[in-house]
C-alpha cells in the first residue's frame, strides 16, 4: 500500500514499526554471525573428519601342504566334491576327507570355507581357489579348514602353468635289468652328478626283461620330470602308470650305452623370478 493513501496516523506507525524491526534483526544478525565466526575458530562447528579407510593386511601365504582340508558336498548334485578334493590336489593342497554336508546346511554360494581362529591364512588360501567363496569361522581349534561346496559352484580358479624342472627338482629311482652287474649305481652316480635327487638304487622290482635302452616310468604329475630325463638317456622310452608325486624310475637295459653328451642335452628355459604367494586378511 502506497503512504498517499494513507492517514497521517498510519503512516507514522508503519515507520515506527520499520524502526522496531531494524533495531532487533540488525544486532541479532551480528551477535549471530560472530557467535557462529566463533564456533567455527573453536572447532566447535567443524565437520567431523571421516574415519580412515580400513586396509587390508597382505601376508605370506601358507604352503600349501602344511594343513589339511576337508570337502564336503551341500550342491545335491552327486560328485561335486571330490572334483574339488581333486583340483585341490592338483593345486598342491592336502585333502583330509570327501563327504557330504548334513541335509540341514543351505549354501547358496560357490562355497563356504570353515575355519578356527589359527585358521585364518589358510581359509583365506583355499578360498581364493573357488571364485565367490566366504569365509566362516567356527571357533576350532588347529589350522585344517572344511570346504562346504554350495549351489552356487560352478568351477575353480584355472590351475597355474607348471614350470619345467631342473635337476635338482626331479627324484629319479634307478633299476638295473642288464646282466651287467653294479649298472644301475654306475647310472645314478652319473645322473646325481648332472644334479638329479636319487633316491633308490636297485634291480628293478617289477623285474622286467629291457632289451633297449632304458625305460622312464612316470604318473599323472611326472609328465615334465620324465622329459627332462629323457634328454639325458637318449632312447629311453617313456612308460606312464598310475603312481602319484613327480618321481621317476629310470631302468636301464641292456642297449644303454651311456648318457647323453651335456653338450647334446636340451636347454633348460629360463627360470621367472617365484613370486610369493599372499593372502589378504580382512579389516576387523
Amino acid at each position: 500500500m502506497d503512504d498517499d493513501n494513507l492517514s497521517s496516523t498510519q503512516v507514522w506507525r508503519k515507520h515506527r514499526l520499520r524502526q522496531i524491526v531494524l533495531f532487533v534483526t540488525i544486532p541479532g544478525v551480528l551477535l549471530g554471525t560472530a557467535s557462529l565466526t566463533a564456533a567455527y575458530s573453536a572447532g566447535w562447528m567443524t565437520p567431523p573428519a571421516p574415519p580412515a579407510a580400513c586396509k587390508p593386511v597382505v601376508v605370506p601365504a601358507p604352503a600349501r601342504g602344511s594343513f589339511t582340508v576337508n570337502v564336503m558336498n551341500a550342491t545335491g548334485r552327486d560328485g561335486v566334491a571330490g572334483q574339488v578334493a581333486v583340483g585341490l590336489v592338483k593345486r598342491k593342497f592336502v585333502v583330509g576327507g570327501i563327504s557330504n554336508a548334513p541335509e540341514s546346511w543351505y549354501v547358496t554360494q560357490t562355497a563356504v570355507v570353515h575355519h578356527g581362529p589359527a585358521g585364518l591364512d589358510q581359509a583365506l588360501l583355499t578360498a581364493s581357489q573357488i571364485p565367490g567363496a566366504k569365509l566362516f569361522e567356527d571357533g576350532r581349534p588347529g589350522t585344517s579348514v572344511d570346504v562346504v561346496v554350495g549351489i552356487g559352484y560352478q568351477t575353480m580358479v584355472p590351475v597355474p602353468d607348471r614350470l619345467k624342472p631342473i635337476p635338482s627338482e626331479v627324484t629319479v629311482n634307478v633299476y638295473n635289468t642288464t646282466y651287467k652287474t653294479g649298472m644301475a649305481k654306475t647310472v645314478a652316480t652319473a645322473l646325481g652328478a648332472r644334479g638329479f635327487r636319487i633316491k633308490e638304487v636297485a634291480n628293478d622290482p617289477q623285474r622286467t626283461l629291457q632289451l633297449g635302452t632304458a625305460i622312464i616310468r612316470y604318473g599323472e604329475e611326472g609328465d615334465l620330470a620324465a622329459a627332462l630325463l629323457q634328454g639325458h638317456v637318449p632312447g629311453a622310452q617313456l612308460v606312464k602308470d598310475g603312481r602319484a608325486g613327480t618321481g621317476v624310475d629310470l631302468v636301464i637295459g641292456n642297449a644303454y650305452t651311456g648318457l647323453a653328451d651335456l653338450a647334446n642335452v636340451p636347454p633348460l628355459p629360463a627360470r621367472p623370478k617365484p613370486i610369493v604367494p599372499t593372502v589378504a586378511r580382512p579389516c576387523s
